[in-house]
């Protein structure tokens, strides 16, 4: 990763900015919305990923320490994916992040019947932390 970085140091003219967002591996919220409130379910872990957040962490500190990049902004936000049911969003983990997110199955029961409660209108919602990080090229 570092190697990367170095790369796009390469190719940036001065003071370009390099931009890191991504999702943070820790634990996401899974809560069912309705009429304008929300019953928190139980949390997701998403700490699977947590060695790729290391790594690109250590990347940026190494860029940062070897003079190449100065940090201008670091920060957290919130993502919310919504999902029509609980089938649906247990479909697209399955789909598109079964090496990242772990639950157990308990906390899908819980979601089913918190859902079966508040219908109809209820939806499913995830919170994903996310990361944004700007670092401008420096000589």
């Amino acid at each position: 990763m570092v190697h990367a970085l170095k790369e796009a140091w390469r190719v940036m003219k001065l003071g370009g900015i390099l931009i890191d967002q991504r999702p943070l591996s820790i634990y996401a919220p899974l809560d069912i919305v309705y009429e304008g409130k929300n019953d928190f379910v139980g949390d997701l872990d998403m700490s699977p990923g947590m060695e790729h957040d290391d790594a690109a962490d250590h990347a940026i500190e190494i860029a940062i320490h070897e003079g190449m990049f100065a940090e201008v902004l670091s920060e957290r936000f919130q993502v919310a994916y919504y999902w029509k049911d609980v089938r649906g969003m247990v479909a697209d983990i399955h789909e598109r992040w079964m090496d990242d997110v772990v639950y157990d199955e308990n906390l899908i029961q819980h979601a089913y019947h918190q859902f079966r409660k508040h219908r109809p209108g209820a939806r499913v919602r995830i919170l994903i932390d996310m990361k944004l990080a700007r670092h401008a090229k420096i000589d």
